[in-house]
């Protein structure tokens, strides 16, 4: 099949795109996942096929939002039916013997602003499930709070078992083969904590957005949902408000999720029922909508917020 050659689309590819086919970018996204005879690093789990794809149309259609966890377009009003027809799900392939991997990144605040925050946790979990790293780290800046019910980390925990930021990324980096494929809801978010670079610490990652997101036809666009929703209705497990994320168990949840997507994906029906029981399931509030502030420091959820600091994305 003969590749496009317009640039390809960085949003698309982490399914944050606007513009759906209107898009003046490439929506075949193809990651550079290394030659036929990559192999596994050790450990590492390999998922069959020959490249990871979207096919073209799959970008959230232009004037969307996500709010409370329902996309909404033209200020929620609904589209018509044209519009409303789902588009086609998308679609993993890798080479054989391809490492996947499941990154997850924990922070504590170290101020009162919402993006006042640094790396205290890191994991790497493989395509298996197994943990490779459960790294803590000892932030640099003074911590204002350990945001112990959303993180679970607490003081004695960073003291006693923490690590300069600077070994915990050595070390990370020593894991990482340059052909491995990295998963993770928003995974470009914990890349962008870390300061890894796709395409020298990593091959390319893959973003369980793109691929969980449930089409609402009512709008003609797509459902953004959290970690702990896609758990709940993929997988049957359900965290209640009393448990604490960690960044081992948000890592393996990252892994069962793409297994349990790409075991269904090239059945387009399974897909949409299940999209359909995303958007049915009640949402359960975000730690940052209970908590918009927590300890005295913003947690960010952009209706709630007052620490005047600007959002990015």
């Amino acid at each position: 099949m003969q590749r496009e050659s317009r640039p390809h689309c960085s949003f698309f590819a982490r399914g944050r795109c606007r513009n759906g086919d209107a898009c003046r970018f490439s929506h075949e996204f193809v990651p550079a996942v290394g030659g036929p005879n990559a192999g596994a690093a050790s450990g590492g789990g390999a998922n069959g096929g020959a490249v990871y794809g979207m096919g073209t149309g799959m970008g959230v259609a232009a004037g969307a939002s996500v709010n409370g966890g329902r996309s909404m377009a033209g200020g929620g009003v609904p589209v018509d039916a044209a519009a409303a027809v789902a588009p086609p799900p998308a679609q993993v392939r890798l080479p054989p013997m391809t490492p996947i991997f499941a990154i997850d990144v924990e922070c504590v605040a170290t101020g009162v602003q919402h993006h006042d925050r640094a790396v205290a946790q890191i994991s790497l979990v493989d395509g298996n499930c197994m943990v490779h790293l459960n790294l803590y780290v000892r932030p640099a800046q003074p911590v204002r709070s350990y945001l112990t019910p959303l993180t679970g980390l607490t003081a004695e925990v960073l003291d006693t078992h923490g690590m300069p930021l600077e070994r915990a990324l050595a070390t990370l980096r020593a894991h990482l083969p340059p052909n491995g494929v990295l998963v993770g809801l928003n995974i470009a978010k914990d890349v962008e904590w870390l300061g890894l670079s796709e395409g020298r610490d990593f091959a390319s990652m893959i973003d369980l957005a793109a691929l969980l997101r449930a089409w609402n036809p009512r709008f003609g666009s797509f459902t953004y949902s959290s970690q702990d929703h896609y758990a709940k209705v993929w997988l049957g497990f359900q965290r209640t408000e009393q448990d604490a994320h960690d960044a081992v168990t948000d890592a393996i949840i990252s892994m069962r999720l793409f297994h349990a997507f790409t075991s269904v994906q090239h059945d387009a029906g399974v897909v949409a029922a299940i999209g359909d029981r995303v958007l049915a399931a009640p949402a359960t509030p975000s730690f940052a909508k209970r908590n918009p502030t927590f300890e005295g420091c913003c947690m960010g959820n952009r209706k709630l917020c007052k620490c005047g600091a600007p959002f990015f994305s």
